[in-house]
């Protein structure tokens, strides 16, 4: 039984070694946390797909990724169309390179996807 459980754990780790990040909410700020609070989002094949579990509507949310192996790599997906309680939204991710002039977008095919980190950059709340 022992070892079956510990063979468990191996493979579990071998595959969350193999995914995407996605960094925790480090804010101390009592409204950000209560408006991103039932805000979840996965990310797969270049498509950040939101979904807002949360008390209130939304009027922006964007989301970027980083890199563990490329710094230079900065990825964003905007929701900026606002999105209502309950409701789940779709963006592209548009990923770049480079510092300065040598900044450049770059295609999905060319981005090391296992290596992306991902966080909450800005959430704000809908004016009714």
């Amino acid at each position: 039984m022992k070892k079956i459980a510990f063979a468990s754990l191996l493979l579990i780790a071998g595959f969350s070694a193999a995914a995407q990040t996605y960094q925790p909410v480090t804010s101390k700020n009592k409204t950000y946390l209560a408006t991103i609070r039932g805000l979840t989002y996965t990310y797969k094949d270049g498509v950040i797909t939101l979904k807002n579990n949360g008390k209130y509507d939304l009027g922006t949310v964007s989301i970027n990724a980083s890199s563990k192996k490329d710094t230079t790599l900065f990825g964003i997906a905007l929701f900026e169309e606002g999105m209502e309680k309950g409701k789940t939204e779709k963006a592209t991710v548009y990923f770049t390179t480079g510092n300065g002039k040598d900044m450049h977008e770059i295609p999905l095919a060319k981005v090391d996807q296992k290596s992306l980190i991902f966080s909450f950059d800005k959430a704000t709340r809908a004016i009714k």
